[in-house]
């Protein structure tokens, strides 16, 4: 390992820009990066409520202690909310030391379960439905953290996604040949009053960095990956993006990076299948007709 910049010895060294940083710069560097995703992105207001999707997994818990650092400087109420799917032997690992968090930060703790919101928790979904898991998980736990944030009458939902996510997802819309899901993906063309608009200042962090800012800040985290990750499309382009990211450094930045300078052309072009319109059945915020939550109750 080479040198920091200051003459100390590197303990990180960033691929994509070729520097070595020591412990003490390189969460300097975390920290204002992530103030000025937030800043250009528009992200927060003074007054704001924001409620931060805790898993307790290392993206969530890094979100809560760097939103509740910056509050120091930017006063807004912040509450974490916490979903529970009903994951034998996986969830229950998680949810702990993310309550540990919040107390140790003051930050009030919300939990809610799949089983409170449609009976059954993913377990028992996947026992009748041969199905892919994180099909039924991604709608679920969408629906679940907006109705939560909506009835908690919050501002924003922080979500913990960082830039291997975002990468991932302009990648599988792009194979997917989905160009107006990716209309939507940062922020919806048309607000609903039953949406609570998302936020994602993690999105310009790579997930390596964030484990290692956890570790380095000493923050509880729980190495555990979900049973049902092995089923995910998202599995394949993670592997096929660290390949590439491998072999071409800077490439998710380059990627994510891309889909934000085109991101208002995109809602232009596609501004009909980006809007946000309500369900005709529950009434919850979906893309159009019937939402996909409602569809898997009837399946």
């Amino acid at each position: 390992m080479g040198s920091c910049f200051c003459g100390a010895e590197g303990v990180v060294f960033l691929h994509y820009s070729s520097k070595h940083l020591c412990e003490q710069h390189f969460i300097r560097m975390f920290d204002k990066r992530f103030r000025k995703t937030v800043r250009m992105g528009k992200m927060l207001r003074k007054g704001d409520k924001v409620a931060v999707g805790l898993s307790g997994g290392k993206d969530s818990t890094v979100l809560l202690h760097s939103l509740a650092e910056l509050k120091k400087d930017l006063p807004f109420e912040l509450i974490a909310i916490t979903i529970d799917e009903g994951i034998a032997g996986y969830r229950a690992r998680t949810m702990k030391p993310a309550k540990s968090e919040c107390e140790k930060l003051g930050v009030e703790q919300h939990v809610f379960s799949f089983k409170e919101l449609c009976g059954k928790t993913l377990d028992d979904i996947m026992k009748k439905d041969d199905g892919i898991p994180c099909s039924h998980c991604g709608v679920l736990r969408r629906y679940a953290l907006n109705k939560a944030a909506r009835e908690l009458k919050m501002d924003k939902l922080a979500l913990g996604h960082n830039l291997d996510d975002m990468a991932q997802t302009v990648m599988m819309n792009i194979m997917r040949s989905e160009p107006s899901r990716l209309a939507r993906l940062n922020e919806p063309l048309t607000k609903s009053s039953r949406l609570v608009p998302r936020i994602r200042p993690l999105m310009m962090a790579p997930e390596k960095e964030i484990a290692i800012y956890a570790m380095m800040k000493g923050m509880p985290i729980e190495r555990v990956e979900c049973p049902y990750a092995r089923y995910a499309f998202r599995g394949h382009v993670r592997k096929m993006l660290n390949e590439t990211e491998e072999r071409y450094p800077g490439t998710k930045f380059k990627i994510v990076s891309s889909f934000l300078e085109i991101e208002d052309a995109l809602r232009g072009k596609y501004s009909k299948g980006a809007a946000i319109s309500e369900c005709s059945s529950c009434g919850e915020p979906c893309s159009k007709g019937v939402c996909m939550f409602c569809q898997l109750q009837k399946s």
